[in-house]
């Protein structure tokens, strides 16, 4: 249903509530049915999709959240005064429409729970596309009492200031009946349309079920003064109506979805992988049935190479000794260990060489944009966003431009573990947003650098099936990183091959591949073996039976960089690409420590997310 990822957080599963026998969080498609029927579509957008991973013995229970608008979610707290107050306006108007279903004993035990907030630390309402989100919903923090009066009044600190309530919102049919005096169905709760101040108070939050009191009767202006203020509305209202009027006025941003990714471009991608994934199944069946173990214990597939693409060592051949280097098959049944991978160490006419993933860690970077909390007290950190970007030259960075968005120059860093400190930077060009100009781009000069740096693929030949590499730094492996004196986190790399070469609307090129990326990877390089930039990770368009992994091709890219005026290095060969030989391991080693303790050599990869 909702397709977009938006955050992930750790959960204590008794934070959930129940209703129905069942967790809240378990009853989504439910509540959205129910408010999409009942209230609108806005209404049951509201609430964030929830993806419950129960945990287990080593790993915590978590949820991620999904949800229906395209874009990056952020907090709604780091907005600006005046993006906060419009879509908090908004917020309380679909909260509202809510509330005369709290009364319903089928429906209402369900909404209610919905509205109680775990009150996580990085917010519990989000703004996605200039559209709020509420996440981290059916569930109260940990160790609360389930008692009326401490969930009323936890509601009031919460949702209270957009949504003031009598009492608790009912979890049981009993308690929704119990409402229907609080709640008349024929005529609007608040009719005066006012929220109590922020911090959540509200007149008998915490108050048990009961007629709501009467508003006290207002003051009777004296004479005619008593129309002065009506016509002073009527005005505002005249001069806000004309001006939505003029072409090109809108409050918020379009509602539709990003006409970069429609749902043409995205079922074309689709049935395109499908032929991928069925070609790619038979070569590996045809590759089962046809495999050969050679007597030097060297395992063979049908077409002779081994499967990273190697052809087998001649043993009478001194230069084919392990650890040699060889050419490989740029299409190998298995992308092979970019530790192994050899490349140029600093540009295409380079002699000396390096191991890809030293290429990799060197020229890719984090970067940072730091933002005040809306309510930090003063003197206390800052918060850090985090995307990745990559240098495409000695001072200059490529990212995506909804990673910079918004943020003040002297704000933004870039940080790898070869730079070894944070280095300001200041964004010279960008272009976006993705959804109305089908490019998202931006190019940074970082302060005080001289970096080695990557080269641009520009193809003339197609990439499909090849071999690639996406590196970066998504959130599911930063954990709380926080920049300032945190140590510096170590880049995630992740392998696969592209599926579809595709032209999204607005004729966007676009790379889909298989190397996972979640959200933190934006910006990031997409990497062939044989070094080169074959795109920028962007985003991952979440389906129902698997995720696009989307990369901006470089072709894009390098028109981006030409409208700056810079000349990147590039290259248009295919990919021959130059692989070590495996080393046997020493005959009188053991196991690793890891492995003699029973815990299995996993390789860590990020999930897709973003």
């Amino acid at each position: 249903m909702a397709e977009h990822f938006l955050t992930k957080c750790q959960i204590d599963l008794s934070q959930c509530l129940e209703t129905g026998g069942g967790l809240a969080l378990e009853s989504h498609g439910a509540l959205y049915q129910a408010l999409r029927e009942r209230v609108s579509p806005e209404a049951a957008a509201l609430f964030a999709e929830p993806l419950l991973s129960r945990g287990n013995e080593t790993a915590p229970a978590s949820v991620a959240w999904y949800t229906e608008y395209p874009g990056e979610g952020r907090p709604l707290r780091a907005l600006d005064e005046a993006d906060r107050s419009r879509v908090e306006a908004v917020l309380s108007e679909r909260l509202r429409a809510i509330r005369a279903h709290l009364a319903d004993p089928e429906d209402g035990p369900l909404i209610g729970a919905a509205l109680h907030l775990a009150n996580h630390p990085d917010g519990d309402i989000w703004v996605v596309d200039g559209q709020p989100v509420i996440v981290n919903w059916g569930m109260l923090p940990v160790g609360m009492s389930r008692a009326p009066e401490t969930r009323g009044a936890h509601v009031a600190a919460t949702l209270g200031r957009f949504l003031p309530l009598a009492a608790a919102p009912p979890l049981s049919a009993p308690e929704a009946m119990a409402r229907r005096a609080d709640v008349p169905t024929d005529t609007p709760p608040d009719t005066d349309g006012s929220a109590p101040p922020a911090g959540g108070a509200t007149t008998g939050a915490t108050v048990a079920p009961g007629p709501v009191p009467p508003e006290p009767a207002a003051r009777a202006w004296p004479g005619a003064i008593a129309w002065v203020p009506l016509l002073a509305l009527l005005l505002i209202a005249g001069g806000v109506l004309v001006w939505l009027l003029l072409p090109g006025t809108r409050i918020f941003p379009p509602r539709n979805p990003d006409p970069a990714i429609d749902r043409a471009a995205a079922a074309a991608a689709v049935a395109e992988i499908n032929a991928s994934l069925e070609d790619r199944l038979a070569r590996l069946q045809a590759a089962l049935d046809g495999a050969q173990c050679r007597p030097d214990g060297t395992l063979t597939m049908p077409d002779g190479r081994t499967i990273e693409g190697l052809l087998p060592p001649d043993p009478t051949n001194p230069a084919d000794a392990p650890g040699s280097r060889a050419a490989a098959d740029p299409h190998p049944i298995l992308p092979p260990d970019p530790a192994r991978v050899q490349v140029p160490s600093d540009g295409a006419s380079a002699m000396d060489l390096t191991s890809l993933l030293e290429l990799i860690e060197a020229r890719t970077v984090m970067v940072v944009r730091y933002l005040a909390d809306a309510d930090a007290r003063p003197g206390e950190q800052v918060r850090a966003e985090r995307g990745s970007g990559f240098f495409v030259g000695p001072d200059l960075v490529v990212t995506n431009n909804h990673v910079v968005a918004g943020a003040q120059d002297d704000r933004i860093f870039v940080i790898n573990r070869s730079l070894g400190q944070q280095y300001p930077v200041t964004v010279i060009k960008t272009v976006g947003p993705f959804g109305s100009t089908g490019r998202d781009f931006a190019l940074l000069r970082v302060q005080g650098v001289n970096a080695p740096y990557f080269t641009l693929l520009k193809p003339d030949h197609s990439l499909k099936l090849q071999s690639v590499i996406a590196a970066g730094y998504p959130d599911d492996l930063l954990g709380d990183w926080r920049g300032g004196t945190d140590p510096v986190p170590d880049l995630a790399v992740t392998d696969g091959t592209v599926n579809a070469e595709q032209v999204l609307a607005q004729g966007t090129p676009a790379i889909v591949h298989s190397a996972p990326i979640s959200q933190g990877n934006s910006g990031g390089p997409l990497v062939d073996m044989c070094g080169r930039v074959v795109g920028v990770n962007t985003f991952v368009r979440q389906g129902a039976l698997r995720n696009l992994n989307v990369a901006l091709a470089s072709g894009d890219l390098l028109e981006f960089l030409e409208s700056a005026a810079l000349t990147p290095a590039t290259v248009t060969r295919p990919c021959q690409p130059q692989l070590l030989r495996p080393v046997a391991p020493p005959a009188s080693a053991g196991p690793p420590a890891e492995a003699a303790a029973g815990v299995p050599d996993f390789n860590l990869r990020p999930s897709s997310d973003e």
